[in-house]
């Protein structure tokens, strides 16, 4: 009896050790396994990054284009003392202020002393397609104001469906950029100042699609002496600034 007690406590105490050893077996095996599920998981994809918002342009704008800039400084004037391209841009800004106080938006192609070709610069106006494009100039000879439009051979736009050749691209808005000029020169010649105005085949106008003038001062000897510069300038200024406001008023913009 003691020996079959005994033989019958060892087979117990044998399955009960072999049954621990399984289970121990069993556990590295399904921790395993949730690791290897655990890693053939898909990382969670990231969340798209909003889109940078797009500029958006008002429904009507002057572009103003400076003119020259960089190493290209234009007609040198008060006896080589100026460079154009400082003329040009000066009254750029004070013709942006003026305008901004009418409550026009206002962008210019150049803000620094910088290179900008013809190309960029009616590519850079195309683009955008502002209300009306002005460039600045001052240049010799004579004194007083010259307003531009453009003078083409093509008056009449392409024909449906064909495309419109780069040097006659203002052909659609040539007279619209004709009744704009004529309304900044009627305030120009407020000031007292000799105008005259003017078509020519003058790049970038020609290229624009958009009604598009261009303004040059030829100021006398004297007109570069400060004060007399900026009084001049800002009267200029005002002047073009008004006869853009009253060509807005009348239809005289981007067809």
């Amino acid at each position: 009896m003691r020996w079959s007690n005994r033989f019958q406590f060892a087979l117990a105490a044998t399955a009960l050790l072999g049954g621990a050893l399984l289970m121990a077996r069993a556990v590295p095996r399904a921790q395993l396994s949730a690791n290897l599920t655990m890693q053939a998981a898909p990382a969670p994809l990231p969340s798209p990054s909003p889109e940078a918002p797009k500029r958006v342009l008002p429904e009507f704008f002057v572009m103003i284009d400076p003119s020259h800039g960089g190493d290209d400084k234009g007609a040198m004037l008060a006896g080589g003392k100026v460079a154009e391209k400082e003329i040009s841009l000066t009254l750029a800004r004070e013709l942006k202020r003026q305008l901004e106080e009418r409550g026009i938006a206002v962008r210019l192609l150049r803000d620094s002393d910088v290179n900008l070709s013809l190309e960029r610069r009616a590519t850079a106006t195309n683009e955008e397609r502002p209300g009306i494009y002005i460039a600045l100039h001052a240049g010799q000879p004579g004194k007083g104001v010259r307003v531009y439009s453009s003078a083409l051979a093509l008056a009449q736009p392409p024909a449906a469906g064909r495309f419109l050749p780069w040097e006659a691209a203002q052909a659609g808005s040539l007279e619209h950029s004709r009744a704009v000029a004529r309304i900044v020169a009627n305030e120009m010649r407020k000031t007292g100042l000799p105008v005259a105005t003017l078509s020519v085949p003058l790049r970038p106008l020609n290229n624009l699609i958009t009604p598009a003038i261009a303004v040059e001062w030829a100021p006398g000897p004297e007109d570069l002496r400060p004060p007399q510069a900026q009084r001049l300038g800002n009267m200029l200024a005002s002047a073009i600034a008004s006869g853009i406001v009253q060509a807005r008023s009348q239809g005289a913009e981007r067809p």
